[in-house]
């Protein structure tokens, strides 16, 4: 390089959402599932893709969450009643289209609902959600960062296992915890490998709070004071307001 510059670099992310058995209301955290992973078409960064279901409350997850789903409205992101808009291009819906089918015929996950193109008579590139169930944390769709709405959903027991596991990955953008129990939150977020994480939420930005990310997802942040920070240079100006003491006297 012919010069050195400061950067700030956001580089994506698999991250986890994970829901506990005491999760105070199962709509919420339905809904923020499908805010993780069906925002911007898939098409976000941040999402939540690997989402951990504690497995006593899993089929409800998954069943209310189909019903969910099955109701948005996909289709051309200009109509006011559009809840879901295309792919950016024909060549990136191809993409997360080849996932789907490696989930479905290389991984050997369950494909509960969606993964289809669809509207193709009105030149658009459309899929439909798709929600693999049956996952394991070996599997490519689990484990490679797809950009595009592909939720792979994974059972846990307690607390422990699944903080390891939602640690084992390369990436560390974001992470998000779903439990009634605060202590619990704190020390599960403590303990995420993330930089930017939620309580009982999921893919919120205000412009307060800073945003980055942890090991392969990128260094330093964007937003709040360490944004100001990063696209700042720091100088230190020192006035002398009396006479300068020699050493040499």
């Amino acid at each position: 390089s012919d010069a050195f510059k400061k950067v700030t670099l956001e580089l994506g992310g698999k991250s986890p959402l994970i829901i506990f058995d005491d999760v105070r209301n199962m709509k919420d955290a339905v809904t923020a599932a499908m805010v993780a992973n069906w925002y911007s078409s898939g098409q976000v960064c941040s999402n939540g893709t690997r989402v951990f279901v504690h497995e006593s409350i899993h089929d409800e997850f998954v069943t209310q969450l189909i019903d969910a789903t099955s109701k948005l409205v996909i289709g051309n992101p200009m109509d006011e009643s559009t809840q879901i808009g295309p792919m950016v291009s024909k060549d990136h819906m191809e993409k997360v289209k080849k996932y789907i089918d490696l989930g479905k015929n290389h991984d050997q996950a369950t494909l509960v609902y969606g993964g289809e193109c669809i509207l193709s008579d009105t030149g658009g590139y459309y899929l439909s959600p798709a929600i693999f169930t049956g996952c394991t944390d070996d599997m490519r769709i689990v484990k490679e960062e797809v950009f595009g709405m592909v939720m792979s959903i994974l059972t846990f027991t307690d607390e422990d296992e699944v903080l390891n596991r939602a640690n084992d990955t390369t990436f560390g953008l974001s992470a998000g915890v779903f439990t009634k129990d605060i202590q619990r939150a704190h020390r599960m977020i403590h303990n995420l490998q993330a930089g930017t994480t939620w309580i009982n939420n999921y893919n919120l930005a205000p412009v307060e709070l800073p945003w980055g990310g942890f090991k392969n997802s990128g260094l330093g942040s964007e937003n709040g004071l360490a944004g100001v920070e990063s696209w700042s240079r720091l100088k230190s100006v020192y006035v002398e307001m009396g006479n300068i003491e020699s050493p040499y006297e």
